[in-house]
């Protein structure tokens, strides 16, 4: 009976040794391999060498367990449960490893993609897409796990089929906004910072691109909140797209008595010397009407940026008002008079009462 348990007994303190002699040399092979990995110029390696090395030590434990298991003299039953116990606490271990290996990856990936000039993804579909890949991960490993321990697997599979549909059908329109939100973020349409003029002529900026709504907000400093699915098919006006550059009109208007050549030379010099107005192209200025009671002209100039677009127009509003008035340039304003005509009899009937 003793001999039955001599190689079990000595494996148990090899692999004792092993790992006491593992351990002890555990940071001088972490960084030999990290040493190697950057003369080498391995892309991502350290994440993966020291996310391994930290299971290793567990690794020689759990691979010594198998072995000394193999070779001791318990019945078959017991063997096969503690095997399958070991296996269990591998596949767990491993699946963690695996995931913090992911998260190493795909964090810096999500950052780039919710970052830069057009970004790909949302904060929130980006967070989606992170726990999708973790979902995934540990689904596998239970599904694993059940197979160890001849489990059936397939009211699992029935049971999630079923409980998607149901899922579903009852959170059709939440789905229809997330799967909305996608589109927006994989089309491109626009981003959070845009200026966008929505279909009744609203010019609205991009707050945020949520995971069932986009927020935004007007300049009467109110917020809107739209459903992605409502977003993704409406038709919308991207300000900022291709290019950040936008015109500001402006329409002024002078009395029938204004030099109209004046009026232009006043209007253009106004434009040039406002700030965030662009000097190529040149702003233009145009007698568009000629209305009841004044002339009326448009000035056109281009601005850097659109966010800028009601800062211009007010600035170039209130110079004209100040310029106007230095150059003797009358702002006309609709004026009725009203005739008013009495009978005689009502002359009469006033005279007689005095």
């Amino acid at each position: 009976m003793l001999l039955e348990w001599l190689s079990p007994i000595i494996w148990l303190f090899v692999t004792i040794i092993i790992y006491k002699i593992y351990s002890h040399y555990k940071k001088n092979i972490k960084k030999q391999l990290l040493h190697y990995a950057k003369i080498f110029h391995l892309k991502h390696t350290k994440t993966i060498i020291i996310e391994v090395h930290n299971y290793t030590s567990f690794l020689i434990l759990i691979f010594g367990a198998i072995y000394i298991l193999y070779l001791s003299p318990l019945p078959e039953n017991i063997i096969l449960i503690g095997m399958n116990i070991i296996k269990t606490i591998f596949l767990i271990i491993l699946t963690k490893s695996l995931a913090n290996i992911f998260e190493q990856f795909i964090d810096p990936l999500l950052i780039n993609i919710t970052g830069g000039k057009k970004q790909s993804l949302s904060k929130d579909h980006a967070e989606i897409v992170k726990k999708s890949v973790f979902l995934f991960l540990w689904f596998g490993c239970l599904i694993f796990i059940m197979q160890i321990w001849k489990i059936d697997i397939t009211w699992l599979v029935t049971s999630t089929a079923v409980l998607g549909i149901v899922l579903g059908l009852a959170a059709q329109s939440t789905l229809s906004n997330v799967f909305g939100g996608f589109a927006i973020c994989a089309e491109k349409a626009y981003q959070e910072g845009d200026y966008l003029r929505l279909k009744d002529g609203k010019i609205v900026v991009v707050k945020k691109i949520g995971l069932k709504s986009t927020w935004l907000e007007t300049y009467d400093a109110t917020t809107i909140i739209i459903p992605n699915s409502i977003m993704s098919n409406t038709e919308l006006e991207n300000l900022n797209y291709p290019i950040n550059r936008n015109i500001a009109r402006i329409i002024v208007n002078t009395s029938y008595d204004s030099d109209v050549d004046k009026v232009k030379k006043t209007l253009i010099e106004i434009a040039k010397n406002t700030k965030n107005v662009l000097q190529k192209p040149k702003p233009k200025i145009y007698l568009i009407e000629l209305g009841d009671y004044a002339l009326s002209f448009k000035l056109v100039c281009f601005i850097s940026d659109i966010k800028f677009r009601f800062k211009v127009i007010e600035s170039i509003n209130c110079r004209v008002i100040k310029k106007f008035k230095e150059e003797n340039i009358d702002i006309p304003f609709p004026t009725n008079i009203n005739h008013i005509e009495f009978p005689d009899s009502y002359k009469y009937d006033k005279i007689s009462q005095q």
